[in-house]
């Protein structure tokens, strides 16, 4: 009877733990008031959320490890590329291969800064990831101004800034 027990629940760990998901909110004001879920990502998926407890919508996005695409479908079906991750830098990407195309974003440690043309020029402070909140930044030093978003749970840092390119 006990093994019984414990086999019953090896495979309910099994069958929940690849479903683990990352829920991003917005906040709010310079110390991050927690508002509404806006994304979900969970198994290579970037998902709009709805209300207070990130209710599952339409697919936005598909991401690997290096490629974001976007969704062709509300399920998640890959679409044209979006972003394409080389190292610290963002671009953009067009296409089915995702061709690499213009800079959207560079990061340096926890600063987001703009990126412009196909090298990548840092511009001015985009946004700055603080613990699991991520703040608006502003100038060439990045200086942090109000909250936008929280991070909960396993969200990776290409789905995340795919989400921030996006906004």
């Amino acid at each position: 009877m006990i093994r019984k027990a414990l086999l019953c629940f090896a495979l309910f760990c099994a069958i929940v733990a690849p479903a683990q998901k990352g829920i991003v909110q917005f906040a709010y004001g310079p110390f991050g008031n927690i508002g509404d879920a806006a994304f979900i990502v969970e198994n290579g998926r970037i998902f709009q959320a709805c209300g207070p407890f990130g209710t599952k919508g339409p697919c936005l996005y598909v991401f690997n490890e290096e490629q974001v695409f976007h969704s062709a479908d509300a399920f998640g079906s890959k679409g044209q590329g979006a972003f394409l991750a080389e190292g610290d830098k963002f671009f953009h990407c067009d296409g089915s291969f995702c061709t690499k195309s213009a800079c959207a974003l560079l990061l340096e440690k926890n600063k987001i800064f703009r990126g412009d043309g196909p090298f990548c020029n840092k511009g001015n402070g985009a946004f700055l990831i603080d613990g699991n909140l991520v703040f608006l930044a502003e100038g060439p030093f990045c200086n942090k101004t109000d909250a936008i978003l929280n991070v909960q749970g396993d969200v990776p840092i290409i789905a995340l800034m795919a989400i921030l390119a996006g906004i």
